[in-house]
């Protein structure tokens, strides 16, 4: 786990340290608002998510769903997953790029989310979709490489792979990124190696987000530009030439710290350790202990107990003892100073 952190840390550094990171990250904050403004209803962006089945360019699937919201939005009826779901069902293949398993993938994708929306109340379908996309069982299970199970999308078949469920939390306002070629290059460029598989990649991009502070989207977007690129060329952070630190344990002897034992073994606290007063400086302070004149004495308030303090007759104002009040001055029960004189 400390390699794994260590080959973040260092990944993080060599793309802040880059001469145009700040060009970089504007153009990727771009897209990734870009993206969140075009995916504002939740049927279409499940449209959208099941259209990426069959491979053809972003922009034209983007275009498909651009013609199906004109052909039917309406401002009187909003285009919802039910409202959405019972168009594609009269509908021919033509808004599936004539592919009738894209047709049957898409309804069974709405009937998975039509079911989560009924769950909630007051909540509308975008906040749902955008929870379900952050949402603990989501990350989860794909942590656990079980996404084709109900915490996720269900089974709904159809080849609805890693990736396109990825491009579906993604589009659906989730704090992820999909897993490509162009990003697993990247990510080997700044010193990850070569991955395993789509899991390993998520994995190491989003740790990389977290360690850069910034948003998975915009990590996935930068990423994506650099194994587009081909870049390689990233700085290599500075090496510490120093030696290692030493335990805390042998630093604080070696300063002369005590340690938990209380010993000392250098330094200016031993040298004030083993100083030792002469036999005049012990003699000169045991004459200012026992001369009164010298302020050294102990006051009443420092020994109450004692008869001989200055200032006790003053204080008493009488040498009678004083009665308990219980049994008064004689040991009477209940009797008085009055009782006493009389």
């Amino acid at each position: 786990m400390v390699e794994v952190a260590n080959r973040a840390v260092e990944a993080a550094w060599k793309i802040r340290n880059l001469e145009d990171y700040v060009r970089r990250l504007e153009r990727a904050a771009a897209r990734a608002d870009e993206l969140a403004r075009e995916h504002e209803t939740a049927a279409l962006v499940i449209y959208e998510a099941a259209l990426a089945k069959s491979g053809r360019p972003r922009q034209e699937i983007r275009e498909m769903v651009r013609g199906f919201r004109d052909a039917f939005e309406d401002e009187e009826e909003p285009l919802t997953i039910p409202r959405a779901s019972g168009i594609m069902n009269v509908e021919g293949d033509a808004w599936f790029f004539g592919d009738e398993h894209l047709r049957v993938l898409t309804g069974r994708l709405l009937g998975q989310f039509q079911h989560r929306v009924a769950q909630y109340n007051y909540i509308n379908e975008r906040e749902v979709l955008r929870r379900w996309a952050d949402g603990y069982d989501t990350r989860l299970f794909i942590r656990r490489r079980i996404y084709e199970t109900e915490p996720v999308v269900g089974v709904v078949g159809g080849g609805f792979d890693l990736r396109l469920v990825q491009y579906l939390r993604l589009i659906a306002g989730g704090n992820t990124l999909v897993p490509s070629g162009n990003v697993a290059r990247a990510l080997e460029a700044l010193g990850y190696g070569a991955a395993a598989d789509d899991y390993q990649v998520l994995a190491q991009a989003e740790e990389l987000a977290l360690y850069l502070e910034l948003p998975a989207p915009v990590v996935g977007e930068m990423l994506e530009d650099f194994g587009r690129e081909g870049y390689t060329d990233f700085p290599e952070p500075p090496r510490d030439a120093a030696e290692p630190e030493e335990p805390a344990e042998d630093a604080r002897e070696r300063e002369g710290v005590a340690s938990e034992g209380g010993d000392v073994s250098g330094g200016a606290a031993a040298e004030a350790r083993e100083e030792k007063p002469s036999p005049e400086d012990r003699a000169a302070r045991r004459t200012v202990r026992e001369d009164p004149g010298k302020g050294e004495e102990p006051t009443r308030v420092q020994d109450p107990q004692a008869k001989d303090a200055p200032g006790v007759e003053q204080e008493s104002g009488s040498k009678k003892d004083p009665g308990s009040p219980e049994t008064g001055r004689g040991g009477a029960p209940g009797s008085s100073d009055r009782e006493d004189d009389s």
